[in-house]
């Protein structure tokens, strides 16, 4: 029962659409129909503005804390059992009953959820672990300047520094289906957004001058 309860508490509040919320309470609008209508904090970013982009980012990343530390008050899960009901945290953002099943693409949503899960888990060494994966980030990010191509290239990264710092083979499992999960999913942004990048940013990388 503790196990049901868990994956309804994160897929419920996961499912809190709050970049949407924003665009109604700031403009009145339906984010979902302006911009790259995906109704997360960047398109709220774009098109309202920087605060408002923070009130939405903020609110995602909140969601997925604070599932987290109310599944662990409860339960007090190892990190492994945590990282399985984040999925649920992000498929409830990604999967929102509050907007027909068709919500964001959860990554605000994962940043928070393993935030608070890494922090209980390695303390200030979970600091140096986001260091190391924010590398890869922003290298792509600048080749690209493609949010989906930059973190479809870094979550892989994920697992292994997982292991590499905690040498929990269960908690590694967990993120390495967690992140098949967010890859799978991202799959229709990633075809989308890669050819625009490569035409606009990395073919001419590969130019001759």
């Amino acid at each position: 029962m503790k196990y049901l309860i868990s994956v309804l508490i994160a897929f419920f509040m996961g499912s809190i659409p709050f970049a949407y919320i924003v665009g109604r309470v700031t403009k009145h609008i339906d984010i979902r129909e302006y911009g790259s209508h995906n109704p997360g904090a960047g398109n709220v970013f774009h098109l309202i503005s920087w605060r408002a982009g923070l009130v939405a980012l903020l609110g995602d990343a909140g969601k997925g804390f604070l599932a987290m530390r109310i599944i662990r008050t409860l339960y007090k899960f190892p990190p492994a059992i945590l990282s399985y009901c984040a999925i649920f945290a992000v498929l409830g953002h990604v999967f929102s009953p509050f907007l027909k099943f068709k919500g964001g693409k959860g990554a605000a949503t994962t940043l928070g959820s393993f935030l608070y899960i890494l922090f209980v888990t390695l303390r200030w060494k979970a600091l140096l672990l986001l260091f190391f994966l924010a590398i890869p980030w922003g290298i792509i990010l600048i080749i690209t300047h493609s949010q989906v191509v930059s973190l479809a290239v870094t979550f892989p990264f994920f697992p292994p520094l997982v292991y590499f710092m905690t040498h929990d083979k269960n908690f590694a499992l967990a993120t390495v289906i967690f992140v098949i999960m967010l890859e799978t999913l991202g799959i229709p942004s990633l075809r989308r957004e890669w050819p625009k990048a490569y035409e606009k940013y990395v073919s001419r990388l590969f130019k001759k001058h």
